[in-house]
């Protein structure tokens, strides 16, 4: 069991540390954003390689990370003790992983018959590399003296910062690449990306983050939540539907006629929706939350049939703020378990579930669009890539009530579980 803290321990370390912490978050997210969103249009239309080629490329190189995550997760929990370890390990994983992302965004300089075997290389090397800024940056927020509350507010800041760099992402980087602007620009891109990856690991391990390392993580005093595995098959079905949303945006950025309205309305819902996510903790019940999410999620799909900017709109907020409440629920959950000890462990084992199930998502959309002629097909809502869409948004959804179902089912059990006095407080003898 973790040692107790005082709330103003928690406040202490929160205000020392938040501001260069959140820089380096954003500047990872946006890392981890172009991976994702970009790179697989940036392999099919900058780099020219088939649809099956990318499918392969992106879902090995995701699963590669995924065991990495796991593997040093598991390897750290006695070496990572302390938040100045998460941090030192941090920087040192930074300009590693910072140097594999330019490699990757000069693919297009390669020449055509090395170009397949330069982008494998070089975005296997990021994915290995990146697992160690990712492990070591999510095990401080279990690592820090805070309670849930304070850790629950941290996560839902550190959203903000992954939305905004979506929106970075999305409104910079997406037009650069679907513009075709030159390669200059968008390596100068990547190249300023990769100096604020650097740069704010540096700052953050060197911050005197003395009420951190001064005591450990205070132990979730909360009620227990839904069992760990339970939160492995939602973050799974999860990340599945979101890979597969994702992945398509590009695509219909470019080819269903709406520009990148449906990428920056959804890191947008993203964004706005967290703070009052969090503030929505404390007057709903977790499974009020949930509902509310899959309510969100609905309007998005039904957004997504709509081939207007209204329907870009509706399904880029809804899906957004439905994935962000998800997503801060199940890391709010994952971190309460993470405070009470090897917390590496556990952030390892939970962005490794997540990763590989990227991998699947990406293996699978390869296939539908290797067998379908997307540049001509996602304007019509009802073709099959854009019925993936849908479909994904609505296993989320699905996803948000049955967890809520658990979440109620566990409140329920503990209220039955409580002893009851059997004689009434007015009526014991004197």
């Amino acid at each position: 069991m973790a040692a107790y803290n005082p709330p103003g321990r928690s406040r202490q370390w929160l205000s020392a540390t938040m501001i260069p912490y959140l820089v380096a978050h954003f500047a990872k997210s946006q890392l981890w954003h172009a991976s994702t969103l970009l790179f697989a249009f940036f392999l099919t239309e900058a780099c020219r390689l088939n649809v099956d080629a990318m499918g392969g490329i992106m879902a090995g190189s995701l699963v590669l990370n995924g065991v990495v995550d796991a593997t040093l997760g598991l390897r750290w929990r006695t070496r990572v003790v302390r938040m100045a370890d998460a941090l030192r390990l941090q920087a040192w994983g930074a300009p590693l992983t910072s140097l594999f992302f330019l490699l990757f965004c000069m693919a297009p300089l390669i020449q055509a018959e090395y170009r397949l075997v330069w982008a494998l290389m070089t975005l296997l090397c990021f994915r290995a590399s990146y697992s160690f800024i990712d492990v070591s940056q999510n095990a401080v927020v279990a690592l820090g003296a805070m309670t849930d509350d304070a850790r629950c507010a941290l996560l839902a800041r550190r959203n903000i910062a992954s939305g905004l760099a979506a929106l970075a992402v999305g409104g910079l980087a997406a037009p650069l690449l679907i513009n075709g602007r030159g390669v200059v620009v968008w390596l100068a891109w990547a190249g300023f990306v990769s100096m604020l990856v650097c740069g704010s690991a540096w700052w953050l391990a060197c911050m005197k983050t003395r009420a951190g390392e001064a005591s450990s993580a205070i132990a979730s005093e909360g009620p227990r939540t839904v069992p760990f595995v339970a939160l492995l098959v939602a973050l799974a079905v999860m990340m599945t539907g979101t890979a597969t949303f994702r992945t398509l945006e590009p695509y219909y950025a470019a080819f269903a006629g709406n520009g990148t309205g449906l990428l920056l309305w959804a890191a947008i819902g993203g964004l706005a929706g967290q703070m009052l996510w969090f503030a929505g903790r404390h007057r709903l019940t977790m499974a009020g939350v949930l509902v509310i999410v899959a309510l969100l999620l609905g309007l998005a799909a039904i957004g997504l049939l709509q081939a207007t900017s209204l329907g870009a709109v509706v399904a880029g907020a809804g899906f957004g703020m439905g994935t962000g409440g998800l997503w801060l629920v199940l890391w709010s959950a994952m971190m309460n378990r993470a405070a009470t000890g090897q917390p590496t462990g556990y952030v390892g084992i939970f962005t490794c579930v997540s990763k590989c199930a990227q991998a699947t998502a990406v293996l699978f959309l390869s296939r539908v669009l290797s067998t379908s002629r997307y540049r001509d097909t996602l304007a019509d809502p009802w073709s099959a890539p854009s019925m993936l869409m849908i479909g994904a948004v609505g296993a989320i959804g699905a996803t948000s009530l049955a967890l809520a179902y658990a979440f109620n089912r566990t409140a329920y059990d503990e209220k039955r579980a409580t002893p009851r006095p059997t004689v009434r407080p007015d009526r014991v003898p004197s």
